[in-house]
């Protein structure tokens, strides 16, 4: 195949394996795409295979498109019939086409529950449960918890047995009413799509026989992002269907060093064990990098050598070390703020010397961090794009609590006393605020003026009336507070906490989330403790969010947390946040695997880089704490001291 001299040595030999069970451990930047498309190339000219009998498995709608797109270059027509898409694609078609009559009352049409619909379902499932929880869980915890069993393969019978402790005995009585209603309405959630595919395979060899001789060559990409029921569905497919058939063609590809979704169910084990469960597999490793200069690897390789769960690999530049070559530099800043002028100072820096700015990212563990880097890039009129998230003023939580200083500073603002009347929950509803707009109307009040009308307070039920009189007393004393001395940050911090707004949270987030939600809080607290008046504070916030940088939508800085830069690469990077109880995360601390992830996590971080990588830390970012370094970046110095006569990793400014 004359595609196959435009690789190197190693990718060559992974795209010419023999057929078999083979592992491809890709490192960063190593042209991972490019060998799994022209393996299924190769597949078809070298081996004879049809298009039709290859099943191309990914983890995006956007890794299977560009898949798609590359084998049209190289295959043209001839990669017609091929079946690629996402797991939950793939398992889709083949369920629509197959259910029927095979698992009780489903049938083709069934319906795909995502989102709201799914939270609707769990909600009835917790309240019409006839036990008492032994805590108090919310629907997005309970869909967590169910989301995990399912991706074990855990079946609502098999929760509750295996469920070692009481709040997994509830969820499992939950799980089993969330599936029953589910199974009433003729609808799969995601995780569905793959554990019902493989409990029909398993139990039903006639469908098995049929999947295995239609796909006869299995490829799967990011391998190490699968969970334990789309790696068994892999190993289903691709067994030997009968004893004379020994060798069955498998191909993954992926890198445990990137495997950071442990939240969304992966587990790194599956691909680190892969010579395990298949101990015939031939494992081929690409160690040639084809986006960062050897500084920027040699970086990333001091923090993930120190793993303990994943092999390492040292990844070499194709460009080779070039000499006296400052690519990497570290900063110290007094905090979050000096940290965020640091990097503007140094992408303005970078703007004379050439540089778009649509090549730089800002990236963050968290995504409250992203407050101060806006709030610099602004000052500065630097237009920048935040991708995979919203800006930080546009966050609920945010927006809940500036509501409530609006309303402080101007009783008159009904939309913003709409949006929090009735947050957190004081029996003030919808009918209400209407009832509350129309006295104030009628009476030629403001609607916080009318809170305090007994004639309207006597005209609500019991209920509401205790609400409305709660909050025309919370906003007098916040009121007299704003007049006084108090400053804005001392006010929103009473605001949060006499409101009940905090307390609240327990019940409005789940476990996973509710840090970041009081981070984004405390966040806007440190903001306002910028400002001298409760006024100058909502001045400045209201030009931020109204400044419009679309215009310049085509050069744009782009921020982003770790999580949403996988995948992604800039020529620079700034990675943010640097120390211990950030990178790594504070909840990551009581565990091994969670300190693991992270390391993982900030080697995806420091590999997005190609040619200028910045590294920052702040002691003082958290009020009231002092931080110390992150654990990874003395890893990068201690490693720039091992290598004697060598020149450092990094410039530390």
């Amino acid at each position: 195949m004359e595609a196959l001299k435009s690789l190197n040595a190693e990718q060559r030999a992974a795209v010419s394996a023999a057929v078999g069970p083979v592992l491809v451990r890709a490192g960063a930047g190593s042209g991972k795409t490019r060998v799994l498309t022209l393996r299924i190339a190769y597949l078809i000219s070298n081996y004879g295979a049809k298009p039709d009998q290859i099943l191309a498995l990914t983890f995006t709608n956007k890794a299977a498109r560009e898949m798609r797109e590359r084998l049209g270059v190289v295959l043209g027509r001839g990669g017609r019939g091929l079946t690629s898409g996402t797991f939950h694609a793939v398992c889709a078609r083949l369920l629509r086409q197959v259910i029927s009559g095979r698992l009780g009352s489903y049938t083709g049409d069934f319906s795909i529950y995502a989102g709201d619909e799914q939270l609707q379902l769990a909600t009835i499932a917790l309240e019409t449960a006839t036990e008492r929880a032994p805590v108090l869980l919310e629907p997005d915890e309970v869909l967590r918890r169910i989301s995990r069993a399912k991706s074990r393969m855990l079946t609502p019978r098999l929760m509750a047995r295996f469920a070692p402790d009481p709040i997994e005995r509830f969820v499992a009585g939950c799980y089993r009413r969330y599936q029953r209603a589910l199974e009433q309405a003729n609808a799969f959630d995601f995780d569905d799509l793959i554990l019902v595919t493989h409990r029909l395979l398993s139990e039903q060899p006639d469908l098995l026989e049929e999947c295995q001789a239609r796909w006869r060559h299995v490829l799967v990409d990011e391998y190490q992002d699968t969970d334990p029921s789309q790696h068994a569905l892999v190993e289903l497919l691709s067994r030997p269907s009968s004893a004379n058939e020994q060798r069955r063609s498998l191909f993954v590809v992926g890198d445990a060093m990137q495997s950071i979704y442990g939240f969304r169910n992966a587990d790194h084990s599956i691909i680190t064990r892969f010579n395990k469960d298949f101990p015939e597999a031939q494992i081929i490793e690409l160690l040639t990098n084809y986006r960062s200069r050897q500084a920027i690897l040699d970086v990333a390789y001091a923090v993930i050598r120190q793993s303990r769960v994943v092999p390492p690999m040292a990844l070499r530049s194709a460009g080779g070390a070039v000499p006296n070559e400052r690519c990497v530099l570290i900063n110290e800043a007094k905090d979050g703020r000096e940290e965020a002028e640091q990097v503007v100072r140094s992408i303005n820096e970078l703007q004379r010397q050439g540089r778009r700015l649509r090549d730089i990212a800002v990236l963050y563990r968290t995504r409250h961090m992203s407050r101060t880097i806006e709030q610099a890039l602004r000052h500065a009129r630097l237009p920048y794009s935040i991708r995979g998230s919203v800006g930080f003023y546009d966050r609920a939580v945010v927006r809940d609590a500036l509501a409530y200083l609006r309303v402080i500073n101007n009783p008159a603002d009904g939309l913003s006393l709409n949006r929090i009347a009735n947050v957190p929950a004081r029996g003030f509803g919808q009918q209400s605020l209407a009832a509350l707009t129309n006295f104030a109307a009628q009476h030629n009040l403001t609607p916080v003026a009318a809170l305090g009308q007994e004639a309207f307070v006597r005209s609500l039920p019991s209920k509401a009336a205790a609400g409305a009189r709660r909050l025309a007393s919370l906003f007098a004393r916040w009121q007299r507070l704003a007049a006084g001395t108090m400053p804005p940050d001392h006010l929103l911090a009473d605001v949060l906490e006499q409101s009940g707004y905090m307390a609240a949270l327990e019940q409005r987030f789940s476990p996973a989330d509710l840090p970041d939600a009081r981070a984004h809080l405390q966040e806007l607290v440190s903001a306002a403790e910028e400002h001298t008046s409760l006024t100058t504070f909502l001045q400045e916030i209201a030009l931020i969010t109204a400044t419009d940088t679309r215009e310049d939508e085509r050069d744009q800085v782009q921020l982003l947390t770790i999580h949403a830069s996988k995948g992604l690469e800039w020529p620079v990077v700034f990675v943010i946040g640097l120390e211990e109880k950030t990178l790594p995360h504070e909840r990551s601390m009581g565990s091994s695997d969670g300190i693991e992830e992270e390391r993982r996590l900030c080697y995806v971080a420091l590999t997005r880089a190609a040619e200028r990588l910045y590294l920052s830390w702040a002691p003082g970012r958290n009020r009231g704490q002092r931080l110390k370094p992150s654990r990874f970046l003395n890893e990068i110095l201690a490693y720039g001291r091992e290598r004697a006569g060598g020149k450092a990793l990094a410039d530390s400014q």
